[in-house]
């Protein structure tokens, strides 16, 4: 790395860092769905079905993906040019199963397009990791669509019945470089300067996930066990206001204002747009996860002066809308 990342362009250049090892990061839109029963048969098919549907939105932009068996890359011709997981999820067996697909020229390329779905062995106590799916799409990729992107998670929603979830303006991380000094920097000064940008580390949540959601998004999903802890989907929505509250079977998903919002430390303007963020924030604030671990292990000497999401940076990122105004 020739120095220190920053973020001194305007926000539609910064909607890609490029460097010399490929592209390290994208903003994006993103999905993601955290369930329960990736061994069950409706489960899988429910995943398959959500798989067919995003292919069908994006498959001729898809590029790369894994062998199910042994984790290795695979360029596609195609979407259909190397085995799917619809010749071998259904009768998969019992066990931990994952697959991957993402676009971008080089295997390691941050890219707007990809899907991601893990399903995890249920733990003894049926209180371990939850599985995940999460996926992405370009930022303007519904505008002119007459479907919109909360009707479809709210169809994905009603198929997969997550525990929780959350859809909003993501920071897309690259396949092999994420754990850089370069891209631990970036990911820290992204969340940092645009509050509304989600940063994840999917590897970390799934060990919490199941002890709550860990924050607000424009979407923010809530399974039934989890609305009854706020009190039940009508007292959320009582609370919510003018804010749409959109039921799926089995849970509800908040929506945090009519679209979705990076806002802008620097600019006090643009920050206002994030006053949705923190109304539904508040609400879900009582089953947040409040002691979420870092997701970056700490930088190179090199870079000891620089600022990273280690515990307690990453637990105060976290409650950047809470009431509390960023204190866990």
């Amino acid at each position: 790395m020739a120095g220190t990342p920053t973020l001194d362009a305007p926000i539609d250049q910064l909607l890609t860092v490029e460097t010399d090892n490929g592209v390290l990061c994208k903003i994006y839109l993103g999905v993601a769905l955290f369930f329960t029963g990736s061994q069950q048969e409706e489960k899988r098919q429910a995943v398959l079905d959500i798989l067919a549907e995003y292919r069908d939105l994006v498959g001729d932009q898809l590029t790369w993906t894994t062998n199910p068996t042994t984790g290795k890359w695979k360029k596609l011709k195609g979407f259909d040019s190397y085995i799917t997981p619809f010749d071998w999820l259904p009768n998969y067996g019992r066990g931990e199963w994952e697959f991957v697909y993402h676009g971008g020229k080089r295997r390691s390329d941050a890219d707007v397009h990809g899907i991601v779905v893990l399903g995890k062995r249920p733990s003894a106590d049926e209180r371990g990791q939850l599985s995940r799916l999460y996926c992405q799409f370009p930022i303007d990729f519904f505008i002119e669509r007459e479907q919109k992107l909360p009707a479809l998670v709210q169809r994905w929603c009603d198929k997969l019945k997550p525990e929780h979830g959350y859809s909003g303006f993501w920071l897309g991380q690259s396949y092999g470089y994420e754990d850089t000094d370069e891209a631990k920097i970036l990911e820290y000064k992204f969340g940092q300067r645009f509050p509304g940008i989600q940063i994840n580390r999917f590897s970390t949540h799934n060990l919490h996930g199941h002890r709550g959601p860990k924050g607000v998004d424009w979407l923010t999903i809530l399974s039934d066990s989890w609305l009854e802890r706020l009190g039940g989907v009508e007292s959320v929505k009582e609370a919510m206001g003018e804010l749409p509250v959109l039921e799926y079977d089995g849970g509800a998903i908040l929506r945090a204002g009519p679209m979705p919002q990076l806002g802008d430390s620097e600019d006090p303007e643009v920050n206002a747009t994030l006053i949705d963020y923190r109304r539904v924030a508040a609400i879900i604030e009582p089953i947040r996860i409040k002691d979420h671990p870092g997701i970056h292990a700490p930088l190179s000497p090199n870079y000891r002066h620089e600022r990273w999401f280690d515990d307690a940076e990453y637990q105060a990122w976290l409650a950047r809308f809470s009431p509390q105004g960023g204190q866990p």
